[in-house]
């Protein structure tokens, strides 16, 4: 469905039913342009402006220069994120085994995708498995993976994972031949954003530091972004999503050199 078919009656819109407008075409394609639409709405770029800026300051949408975009949205509880969508995220962690090999030192981030493909690991041999999550380093130790490195420092409650400092020094020292990287927010224009602040930079320090790096990402999180930059699209070697990914981003995650595979 696309933003087309809102129909526009009336060129003398209130504030509300501009804001109304806006949000349904944020919720359907996932962004606004604020010149663009500024003009089929025959109002000024500065009034689409201050309408996104107050539905920002609400929490409802997230602004960039120029418009604005989706928030991204997620479960608080970690058995809800478990269970939302499990067979999309096994889909993906499938899709994303054969890309480990024997000898590998395989960095996983943080997450239920990725929690998924810790669990299909009984599949590789001979490999190290490096993570910040004691749930990702518990489902590789039960897949039978004997060399598991668990990075120390603070548990956050809410990520479960490692962080701080002690964290980002160990990661800096590692030099992995393959990161899966849990994404929270992916979007064309915004690139890979991060909810949580300190996670933002762990999620920066394995890009930095890893040969290369893989994103699984769900439907849910395209089209999206987070508060806390962690990287440019460009920043990925590959990028694991469902099918219907919109074309604009395959296109513009492929211009950059990333490969796409859809599940």
């Amino acid at each position: 469905m696309s933003s087309q078919v809102i129909a526009i009656a009336e060129a003398d819109l209130t504030q509300p039913e501009r804001q109304k407008v806006l949000l349904e075409r944020i919720n359907l394609d996932g962004r606004v342009i604020a010149a663009r639409v500024a003009t089929e709405l025959r109002v000024s770029e500065d009034t689409i402006r201050r309408d996104l800026r107050e539905l920002a300051d609400a929490g409802l949408v997230q602004r960039f220069h120029g418009g604005a975009i989706r928030r991204a949205t997620v479960a608080h509880g970690f058995v809800e994120r478990l269970s939302s969508d499990a067979p999309a995220k096994s889909a993906l962690a499938e899709r994303a085994l054969p890309l480990i090999r024997p000898g590998m030192v395989v960095l996983i981030d943080q997450s239920t995708t990725l929690l998924a493909l810790a669990r299909l690991l009984s599949r590789v041999v001979d490999i190290t498995v490096v993570t910040p999550a004691p749930d990702i380093a518990l489902a590789a130790l039960d897949s039978g993976v004997r060399d598991v490195v668990q990075i120390g420092g603070k548990i956050d409650s809410a990520t479960r994972s490692a962080s701080g400092a002690a964290a980002l020094e160990a990661i800096g020292r590692l030099r992995p031949d393959i990161c899966f990287l849990g994404i929270c927010a992916l979007d064309a224009v915004a690139g890979i954003t991060a909810i949580d602040h300190d996670d933002s930079h762990l999620k920066r320090a394995m890009l930095m530091a890893s040969a290369k790096v893989v994103a699984l990402v769900t439907a849910d999180k395209i089209g999206t972004t987070s508060p806390y930059k962690v990287g440019n699209l460009s920043d990925l070697d590959c990028l694991i999503a469902p099918a219907g990914v919109p074309e604009a981003l395959v296109q513009t995650c492929r211009a950059a050199g990333v490969e796409v595979d859809l599940a």
